[in-house]
């Protein structure tokens, strides 16, 4: 955690002394959302759920501090689901219902340097992204009214980022970008349940990313 807060850091300096021209784009995002979970009790055992394909879509701006690095950022808005699984254990019993799920939205604030490679053909490079995100949660809905194991959710949630892809130029001020970004939670998005159990969730996300640079 660290170490982003650091990189973000040195991000927001090298931005704000550059001069040079931001690039805006416009964001599309098919993904697949899954959870980290651990629930320390020796009379439940509680495990993620199947993943869930969800589409984001939103606004980038990518900020030139050198021919081949950018801050980037953007506002993006982000769909995530929490599938939970209950056994019971050890002769325990388990909650009402063994399998819960909940919608999570989120209005996302990337924070990330990119590097772009020289051409590796005529107008394409190859770029590579890393940084964090802050996510604020402006929806939830449990997918059925029964489940209540989970009471509450936190507002805010933060995610480290990694990725890549390739950025083709069609023109002097338009590109077309595709490539792959993995997102992880870094903090858990649980803030209470019914029975106060510290049950930890944290979201990872896998993005094909696809945007119009102009």
């Amino acid at each position: 955690m660290r170490n982003y807060i650091l990189l973000v850091s040195i991000i927001l300096v090298y931005a704000t002394s550059s001069v040079a021209q931001p690039k805006l784009g416009l964001k599309f995002s098919p993904l697949f959302t899954s959870n980290l979970i651990n629930l320390d009790n020796d009379t439940i055992d509680v495990t993620s759920g199947k993943t869930s394909t969800r589409f984001s879509i939103g606004l980038i701006i990518d900020h030139p501090i050198t021919d081949m690095y950018y801050a980037s950022s953007g506002l993006i808005y982000l769909p995530k689901r929490i599938n939970v699984n209950f056994e019971a254990e050890n002769g325990g019993s388990a909650p009402v219902n063994s399998f819960e799920s909940y919608d999570l939205n989120y209005l996302q604030i990337p924070v990330s340097l990119k590097f772009f490679t020289n051409e590796v053909a005529l107008d394409l490079s190859i770029y590579f992204q890393i940084g964090v995100a802050a996510e604020i949660k402006i929806y939830e809905q449990k997918l059925q009214e029964e489940y209540d194991y989970i009471s509450k959710f936190n507002l805010l949630d933060v995610s480290g980022l990694i990725g890549g892809g390739l950025e083709y130029r069609i023109g002097d001020n338009t590109a077309l970008i595709t490539g792959l970004s993995l997102q992880k939670g870094l903090i858990n998005v649980v803030n209470q349940t019914f029975d106060n159990s510290d049950l930890i969730i944290r979201n990872k996300v896998i993005c094909i990313d696809l945007a119009l640079k102009f």
